[in-house]
């Protein structure tokens, strides 16, 4: 079966911009639709399969507002959204995607699947859009670099938008506010455009996820909370979320260490627990007052709670607030190369740090672990049970001292450790990164992070690219760190770590495959190369990843990537075997690969030749016992090594197959040589130690 006959019938393509000159009409009159489906099918945006029951169970708060706009978007008589195209606009983190999760999963039938497409581009294009039949598309366009909306796209979607009626298709598009700036579209339009200006109430967003996480139990304790300490107030959508997740967070760990039961099931039976809502209280406080103290004018002398910390006591909190708990000598060690990280960025200032004269005058580490907020047990054990004044620690920092974040960064990086990564460290990393959405903090940790020698940069930029709200740009970030050298080997390491989370999807997947492509085209460093290859050679291991191989190749044959990446590609499917042959062999058409080609093309250039010539080396040694698989294998080979061109790795595989044997014992060397080199020039030509005539 040919390629285009595998493809999906039900995929429609807008008519080709472009007059196309067709000599043979007979020829090509019933296969053009095809060409023309297979060439879209593998430039579109791919997406991910959303779960309608699971989204409706999901918790959604729709106030008066979001109600009055959902109204306008779905036609009442239908219940059915009004437009084929609909434009969400609103500020981000206000929940515009949950809108448009819910508005699709309720309002279009159950016979229409729903997709939630990733967005891999460097400017929106209507061409690049899937159309199918009865889909309901989901797209966020929210990077202000790479998702800009022009008036030719938007102008575009009218098309678009009959194409999907003529489907019983849906795209709802969820746009950033500040990206869109065109004016309102004609009532006519296929396209509708609204505006969400607020977010859900936050108090409503917090009690509904609570109950999504069968703890409606806790809800009575945010009427006990101190408002002066604790708003809900002001929330934005996300923040919401985090509210209530860190709500959870604080009873299990109030269970944990009380060793207490709280029950929170039950709304009504519900026993007040002071030291719970104390936790909670400190949980959900941003403690900014507090903070604004601690972090003023330097105080000479701590006469009270409320006195302003000295430098090395700002270093020493931020140590527990990574740490929580630890022993207090690791402690005293992350503090002090807190203060040396910040000494080393500022070297212009010596008032910066104590000498040992005046630390030994000061205060003792124990008391100074005392007074900010520590506590310290007769094994000099270090406890800061305190997540929550933690987070809002950190994050107080990284907001009001601009000066301080490349040094709160190398000291996070160098605190991960050399072996392992700790999972402090990852977590205060991506928490400061992730705070603001900004590309330019991911660039920065990225110039810090890429020379470390552990895996901190990927697994922090695996949470980014994961994330609902940085993703895109973390994307866009690891290709633009792709076309460069420097970076080359940290967008391996990432991408391998991307590539190898259950939690990745195949159009997540692909954006990887995209990124080591670039690597390869861009950096001619042979350890980077070999780096990719073991990569591949690990993905022919895995069904998912033989696929996502076998398009590498296929665009490589296509001429629409990288000779060097679908080289590669090849070469690490060449390392996967089935029952009797190679995979590529067994299951060549359904690759859609063309193997002759791509080994008469790695064959001939000596650069790749080596590679090609081990690897075929052990598929003859594999099938070299059986008698009929060796045959075949051979069948297949001989005319693809025929050829002047071809000449030198042939001889070279046959020096390498002169320790090889086949079922009748006789030598694969020999056996080559008498099916590629003429008779007539046998006496000029011999392969050493195959009993080969000269």
């Amino acid at each position: 079966m040919s390629r285009s006959e595998r493809l999906s019938p039900d995929l429609v393509l807008p008519p080709p911009t472009a007059s196309v000159a067709v000599h043979q009409a007979d020829v090509v009159a019933n296969t053009v639709g095809n060409l023309h489906i297979e060439k879209r099918m593998r430039d579109v945006l791919d997406g991910v399969v959303l779960d309608r029951d699971e989204i409706r169970r999901r918790p959604f708060v729709r106030d008066n507002e979001w109600s009055s706009v959902w109204g306008k978007a779905i036609d009442p008589e239908t219940s059915r959204p009004v437009r084929r195209v609909l434009l969400i606009v609103a500020p981000g983190s206000y929940g515009s995607t949950t809108f448009a999760f819910q508005l699709l999963a309720r309002h279009t039938d159950t016979a229409t699947d729903l997709f939630k497409l990733d967005a891999d581009w460097t400017t929106p294009r209507v061409g690049r859009l899937p159309l199918s039949e009865r889909r309901a598309y989901q797209l966020d366009l929210k990077d202000p670099d790479r998702d800009r909306p022009s008036a030719d796209f938007v102008s575009a979607l009218e098309a678009h938008a009959k194409d999907l009626e003529s489907r019983d298709s849906y795209l709802v598009v969820t746009v950033a506010e500040g990206l869109y700036d065109h004016g309102i579209l004609l009532p006519e339009s296929g396209v509708q455009v609204v505006r969400l200006r607020t977010p859900p109430p936050a108090r409503q967003v917090v009690e509904a996820h609570l109950r999504a996480h069968n703890c409606p139990g806790l809800i009575p304790y945010l009427d006990v909370l101190d408002p002066a300490r604790v708003s809900l107030d002001g929330l934005d959508a996300v923040e919401s979320v985090r509210a209530a997740d860190t709500v959870i967070t604080a009873w299990q760990e109030h269970e944990r260490t009380t060793r207490t039961t709280v029950p929170v099931t039950d709304p009504h039976a519900v026993s007040s627990d002071s030291e719970l809502a104390e936790r909670l209280a400190d949980a959900l406080s941003d403690w900014r007052d507090k903070l604004d103290n601690l972090f003023g004018e330097t105080a000479n002398v701590h006469a009270g709670r409320d006195s302003s910390l000295t430098f090395d006591d700002r270093c020493l909190l931020l140590a527990l607030a990574v740490r929580q708990s630890s022993p207090l000598p690791d402690v005293a060690r992350t503090a002090r190369s807190l203060q040396d990280s910040i000494s080393s960025a500022d070297p212009g200032r010596t008032a910066l740090g104590t000498g040992a004269q005046a630390a030994f005058a000061g205060r003792g580490l124990r008391r100074r672990v005392i007074d900010v907020g520590g506590s310290v047990d007769s094994h000099d054990a270090v406890t800061f049970d305190r997540p929550g004044y933690g987070k809002a620690v950190l994050a107080y920092v990284w907001d009001n001292y601009e000066v301080m974040r490349r040094p709160l960064l190398q000291w996070l990086v160098k605190d991960g450790g050399t072996s392992g990564v700790a999972e402090h460290a990852v977590d205060a990393l991506s928490a400061l990164i992730l705070r603001h959405g900004s590309s330019e903090h991911l660039s920065l940790l990225g110039s810090i992070a890429r020379g470390a020698k552990n895996d901190l940069l990927p697994a922090v930029m695996l949470r980014a690219v994961h994330d609902e709200h940085v993703g895109r740009r973390a994307w866009g970030t690891l290709y633009r760190w792709a076309g460069s050298q420097e970076y080359a080997n940290s967008v391996v390491a990432i991408c391998r770590r991307v590539l190898s989370d259950p939690e990745t999807s195949a159009s997540m997947a692909k954006m990887a495959m995209v990124r080591l492509r670039r690597v390869v085209h861009t950096s001619s460093a042979q350890d980077t190369q070999n780096t990719v290859l073991e990569l591949f050679t690990e993905l022919s291991a895995q069904p998912g990843g033989v696929t996502r191989l076998a398009e590498e190749v296929q665009a490589w044959q296509d001429a629409k990537a990288s000779s060097r990446a679908g080289g590669l590609a090849f070469l690490s499917l060449m390392s996967a075997h089935h029952e009797r042959l190679p995979l590529l062999l067994t299951d060549e058409e359904a690759l859609d690969i063309n193997v002759d080609r791509a080994l008469r093309d790695l064959l001939g250039d000596m650069s790749t030749a080596p590679d090609v010539i081990s690897r075929l080396t052990v598929w003859i040694a594999a099938c070299a016992s059986d008698e009929s698989a060796y045959g075949e294998l051979l069948a297949r080979l001989v005319p693809v090594l025929q050829g002047q061109r071809m000449f030198k790795a042939a001889m070279g595989l046959m020096q390498a197959l002169t320790d090889v044997r086949t079922a009748t014992g006789d030598n694969a060397a020999a056996d080559f040589y008498q099916h590629l080199v003429d008779k007539r020039v046998h006496p000029l030509i011999t392969i050493e130690g195959t009993g080969a005539p000269a």
